[in-house]
């Protein structure tokens, strides 16, 4: 599958690795292909960076792993994306998008994409890196998508990806992730746990 993914901080960097080590051709969107965060990235196989635009066009599914602050800008730049799959896995924890409540609310309004979804959100990079036993989540109307990314979780290693809900849970759904950041960082729990659905 042809993956752009557009940020490559701590959460961009590590799906990225996962998904190109399962066999998915990675397109890294930068503003300089000469120099970017995570330049190392190109070392590893079936990962390349191409400016935004054209890593954009090359893909089936899109990974915008930014700051929920600056989601508005990035997104203005896009286009073409409204029957790409759009994945949002930010978490509003250290600043809003201007003018929206989170992140997924401005790409709803900014791309008019029909596959935007809400995944990859409930738990740290690190646990990202090495998921075997843990659950994650997705969220969005566009059951193609959901598909979609619930075979992009088994791939990384994921046990399960529950269906969270349509576009109106992905509040919901990023309340998960709020929770795990207060557990992990604020109640100093530590980065090494995870939110798992446990049948009783």
């Amino acid at each position: 599958m042809q993956i752009a993914i557009i940020g490559t901080g701590n959460v961009g960097a590590t799906l990225a690795r996962g998904w190109a080590a399962a066999g998915h051709e990675i397109s890294l969107g930068v503003r300089d292909v000469r120099q970017f965060k995570g330049k190392s990235l190109l070392e590893e196989k079936n990962i390349r960076a191409y400016p935004v635009a054209e890593a954009v066009s090359k893909s089936e599914v899109l990974l915008l792993s930014v700051p929920p602050d600056v989601i508005p800008a990035v997104a203005r730049n896009l286009s073409g994306v409204e029957e790409k799959i759009l994945i949002d896995p930010s978490n509003a924890f250290r600043g809003r998008p201007e003018g929206y409540a989170n992140g997924f609310e401005a790409l709803t309004h900014l791309t008019r994409c029909r596959h935007l979804v809400k995944a990859f959100n409930n738990t740290g990079y690190e646990n990202m890196a090495h998921p075997a036993g843990l659950d994650t989540f997705v969220a969005g109307d566009s059951e193609q998508a959901k598909t979609v990314v619930k075979q992009l979780a088994e791939d990384l290693g994921f046990a399960h990806c529950y269906d969270f809900g349509g576009s109106d849970m992905a509040p919901l759904l990023e309340q998960l992730g709020m929770a795990w950041i207060n557990l992990a960082l604020i109640r100093g729990l530590g980065r090494n746990i995870a939110l798992n659905v446990i049948g009783i």
